[in-house]
């Protein structure tokens, strides 16, 4: 398991490891780290290594390689206004969730334009370069394009929260959390659902708990 008492980033190339300008600035300005100084890298597709950190970056121990779990989890939820995307997109990352898609409901309130939806995907996924640091991880969530729901609800798989759905278990490891104003009757229709409480919870605080559940679940930190 990574260390995660010592600061972390992503490189290209784990086998000759080396910090992007940013990091070298984040490092050495906001962290402070000094020549000497312990971190570890990952290339993001599960290796991660010991550095020392200075010029040059430092290799001091062997690769290891973690495997992704053999079950994905995939958040889906519907745009929300002012920089509570970034929020979800943040937490989820953290948590450990494997995808993160960004979709249009009908009673979605926010809609984008193609060119702030290309700006916005550009983001999310700096976003969660960044809270993947934080958290220790050595993948990266994939954060897809945002896309309609009547295009995402094609999806095989796919169960939405709906407070009166069914209990929550790993078997609906790829679900959509919706709008503000709820799912329509029609986005409902066919579809399998499932709670996660009696609360009528904000659609940020709806990814979010969904996150933890499913992770936890996931990694059996609860039964």
């Amino acid at each position: 398991m990574i260390d995660t008492d010592l600061p972390h980033a992503f490189v290209d190339d784990i086998e000759n490891p080396c910090l992007s300008d940013e990091d070298t600035h984040h490092f050495g300005k906001v962290l402070r780290l000094r020549s000497g100084d312990g971190l570890t890298v990952s290339n993001a597709n599960g290796s991660w290594r010991k550095c020392v950190y200075g010029p040059p970056l430092e290799s001091v121990s062997e690769i290891t390689f973690e495997p992704k779990s053999e079950i994905e989890i995939t958040i889906g939820f519907a745009l929300v206004k002012k920089g509570k995307p970034e929020l979800i997109v943040q937490k989820l990352t953290e948590l450990g969730v494997d995808k993160i898609v960004p979709t249009v409901a009908q009673r979605s309130v926010v809609h984008w334009t193609d060119k702030k939806i290309v700006e916005n995907e550009k983001r999310f996924n700096r976003i969660a370069r960044e809270a993947a640091m934080q958290s220790r991880q050595v993948y990266i969530p994939e954060v897809m394009k945002t896309q309609p729901f009547s295009d995402l609800g094609m999806e095989k798989g796919i169960t939405l929260a709906h407070p009166k759905g069914k209990k929550l278990t790993l078997d609906h490891s790829f679900l959509v959390i919706g709008p503000e104003g709820g799912w329509t009757p029609e986005e409902v229709e066919g579809k399998e659902c499932c709670s996660l409480g009696e609360s009528i919870l904000r659609s940020e605080t709806a990814a979010i708990s969904a996150g933890v559940l499913l992770t936890s679940l996931r990694d059996g930190r609860v039964e």
